[in-house]
């Protein structure tokens, strides 16, 4: 008689955001620059959350953390630089390393900056995208989507290789919501697995 109903499986996303509200009305007083949250150099935030077989990872953080600057990339050496820090972003399995008995596949990596041409990110959009004025505080957006063959499977995830790739990182604030477990957890160099169940 009764039908699955899919309003329930939005409630674990809308406990997760609930839960953010106390750090967001704390923060009320800062300029977070649109909609980005605070901006503090060093720690980045990351959402990953799993539905069905999809792995989605959000990261959003101080562009100072990627490539160690903050304005637009008009020099060769920043350009080099920033196609280095995509180059590594791009590399979804070895920043983001799942359980190998999931099979988790990279299917699509989006990244965006402000301050940074959508061309120079290995985005495809018309030559004529220009970065926006920076007031010094850039950010660089970035989604990554996987899908796992067993996602029974997936037990963890491992950001090791982005702070090694990125030692700007000294924090990543996580926020998780998966079908077993929603929370949040803290990583840092040397303590940066993800449990998800």
């Amino acid at each position: 008689m009764f039908r699955s109903r899919p309003a329930l499986r939005l409630i674990p996303l809308i406990l997760l955001s609930l839960s953010s509200l106390p750090a967001l009305a704390a923060d009320e007083g800062h300029d977070h620059h649109g909609n980005h949250p605070a901006h503090v150099h060093g720690v980045g935030k990351l959402d990953v959350a799993l539905e069905g077989n999809t792995l989605t990872l959000h990261l959003d953080s101080p562009l100072i953390n990627l490539v160690g600057f903050e304005h637009a990339a008009s020099s060769g050496k920043d350009k080099d630089t920033v196609r280095a820090a995509v180059k590594n972003l791009r590399e979804v399995n070895r920043m983001f390393a799942t359980d190998a008995a999931a099979q988790c596949k990279p299917a699509e990596v989006q990244l965006e900056s402000a301050v940074l041409t959508p061309a120079l990110l290995g985005e495809k959009t018309p030559a004529s995208s220009e970065p926006a004025p920076n007031d010094g505080h850039a950010d660089l957006d970035g989604d990554f989507t996987l899908v796992c063959a067993s996602p029974g499977a997936l037990n963890t995830v491992d950001v090791s290789g982005l702070f090694a790739a990125f030692p700007g990182f000294q924090r990543i604030d996580v926020q998780l919501a998966t079908p077993k477990k929603q929370g949040a957890v803290q990583l840092v160099p040397g303590s940066a697995l993800i449990p998800l169940n």
